[in-house]
C-alpha cells in the first residue's frame, strides 16, 4: 500500500506538464508513496498523464487572471473560488504530506489549501522571471526551485535553489531508426521548428513562406500546433515532389525527443523547450513570444543570448528572409554550430528532476 501520498500539481501546458509528468515517474518507479496528479483537465495533461497507470490523476477548476479584462478576470475569481472548495476536498480526501507546485494560475487553490492545513509547499520556477503565482506561493514555500542561476533575479528570496529544469529522462540519440521515422536522409542537414505544445502562429507563417526555398537543400520537421495543420497541408501540397518528402509536420510530436536528436538547429520559441535543447547540445534559434507573462521568454532568451548560447530573433524583426538566413549561416558554419551547442549545453544544470525528487522523497520520509 502507497500509505503516504504526495500532490504534484502541474497544468494545463507542455512546460508545466511534463516537468510534473517526470517527477511522477520518478516517485513511481523508486518510492511506495501514493502520487496524486493535479491538473486543469487540458489535452496536454491527457496525453501525458494517462501514461501514468499507477498515480492518481484529478482536475480542478482555476481561473487565469488578465490584466485586460475585467469580466474574465471577475470570472476567474469565481473559477478560482470553486477550485479553492475542490482543493480542500482533495486535500481532505488523499491527505498529502508534500505538495509540490509547476507554477502557473492553477497551483493557487492547492497551494493556499496546502497552507492553511500547514502542509509543506515546493515550487519550481522555469522561467528567468518571478511568475506571479510562484511571486506569491514564495511567500510561505518552503523551497522554490529555480532553472536558471539566482544572479538572474531581481526579486529572489532566501528560500529559492538554483537546481536546473526538471526534464523527462527519456532522451534519444541519433540513430537511423530517427531518420526512417520521418523518411529522412542521414546526408541532409534537419531544421526543427517548435513553437512550444500549442503551435506559434507568427513563426509558423513565416515558415511557410520560407519553405520552398528551405525544402531545396535542408528537411524539416515543423511542430504546427492544431490550428495551422490544415495550412502546412495545404504549403506541402504546393513544394515541388522532387522536395516535398523533404518537409514532415505534425500538429504535436508525442516523440518530439526523436525529432531532437537527428536536428541540427532548431527554431523555437523561449520556452522550456529550451532546455530539452541544452540537454541534447542543439543549436538554437529563440523566437520569445512578445506577449508572454512579465515578459518572461525575453528574460529566458536574452540569458541564453548574454551566454552564447543561441542565436535570438525578435518577433518584430522576423520575416522569411531573416528566417532563412539565420538557419543557412547555422548549417553552413561548423565551427558557430558547435560552439552555440556546447555553449547551451554548459548554460544551465540539467539534473533539475534528480535533485528536486530527492529534496521532496526526503520530506516524504522525515
Amino acid at each position: 500500500m502507497r500509505n503516504k501520498t504526495i500532490f504534484l500539481v502541474g497544468a494545463d501546458t507542455g512546460g508545466h506538464v511534463a516537468p510534473v509528468y517526470a517527477l511522477a515517474k520518478e516517485f513511481l518507479e523508486k518510492t511506495k508513496f501514493r502520487v496524486v496528479i493535479i491538473g486543469v483537465g487540458s489535452s496536454i495533461e491527457k496525453r501525458f498523464y494517462q501514461n501514468l497507470k499507477e498515480a492518481k490523476y484529478c482536475k480542478i477548476i482555476a481561473g487565469k487572471f488578465q490584466f485586460s479584462s475585467v469580466w474574465n478576470n471577475f470570472f476567474s475569481l469565481l473559477k478560482t473560488a470553486v477550485g479553492f472548495i475542490q482543493a480542500i476536498y482533495l486535500v481532505i480526501r488523499f491527505r498529502p504530506k508534500v505538495v509540490f507546485l509547476k507554477g502557473n494560475y492553477a497551483t493557487i487553490p492547492v497551494a493556499y489549501v496546502a497552507r492553511l492545513l500547514g502542509i509543506p509547499v515546493f515550487a519550481h520556477e522555469s522561467d528567468a522571471v518571478i511568475g506571479k503565482s510562484n511571486q506569491l506561493i514564495s511567500k510561505f514555500a518552503k523551497k522554490v526551485f529555480l532553472s536558471f542561476p539566482e544572479k538572474v533575479f531581481d526579486n529572489k528570496g532566501k528560500n529559492f535553489e538554483y537546481v536546473g529544469p526538471i526534464l523527462r529522462p527519456e532522451l534519444e540519440k541519433k540513430t537511423s531508426r530517427n531518420y526512417e521515422r520521418f523518411g529522412f536522409d542521414q546526408k541532409l542537414k534537419t531544421v526543427l521548428v517548435v513553437g512550444g505544445s500549442q503551435g506559434a502562429h507568427s513563426i509558423n507563417e513565416t515558415v511557410f513562406k520560407s519553405l520552398e526555398k528551405l525544402a531545396t537543400g535542408y528537411q524539416i520537421i515543423h511542430q504546427t500546433g492544431v490550428f495551422d495543420v490544415e495550412k502546412a497541408k495545404s504549403e506541402k501540397k504546393l513544394l515541388d515532389k522532387k522536395f516535398s518528402h523533404r518537409y514532415y509536420f505534425s500538429p504535436f510530436f508525442e516523440d518530439i525527443n526523436q525529432a531532437v536528436a537527428i536536428a541540427d538547429v532548431v527554431v523555437s520559441r523561449a520556452s522550456s523547450t529550451v532546455f530539452e535543447l541544452a540537454s541534447f547540445k542543439k543549436a538554437a534559434i529563440l523566437i520569445p513570444y512578445p506577449h508572454a507573462s512579465l515578459d518572461h521568454q525575453k528574460a529566458n532568451a536574452r540569458y541564453f543570448e548574454n551566454m552564447k548560447a543561441a542565436v535570438v530573433i525578435d518577433e518584430k524583426n522576423l520575416s522569411p528572409t531573416i528566417l532563412y538566413s539565420s538557419i543557412s549561416k547555422m548549417l553552413t558554419n561548423d565551427k558557430r554550430r558547435t560552439e552555440l551547442e556546447n555553449n547551451l549545453s554548459k548554460s544551465l544544470k540539467t539534473d533539475g528532476r534528480k535533485i528536486v525528487f530527492e529534496y521532496l522523497n526526503e520530506s516524504m520520509r522525515s
